[in-house]
């Protein structure tokens, strides 16, 4: 199943973590059709590593709908 822009983009600021994965998208000039699930569940998790090393809190927004 395929996400769209807009699904990926309210899931994505729905958490702080999601806004910087969004923000680093954004900021690469990366087109948001063309990233993967995958990819962006791989960013979300290095930014939560990241925050957690930095001793702040981290909640991932959800892509509930991208595992079906």
């Amino acid at each position: 199943m395929s996400i769209s822009n807009v699904q990926l983009e309210r899931q994505l600021l729905e958490t702080d973590a999601g806004q910087a994965v969004y923000d680093a998208l954004i900021q690469a000039n990366v087109d948001l059709r063309s990233v993967s699930i995958e990819l962006v569940k791989d960013m979300l998790n290095a930014e939560c590593r990241h925050r957690k090393m930095l001793g702040l809190s981290c909640s991932m927004a959800t892509l509930a709908f991208a595992w079906a």
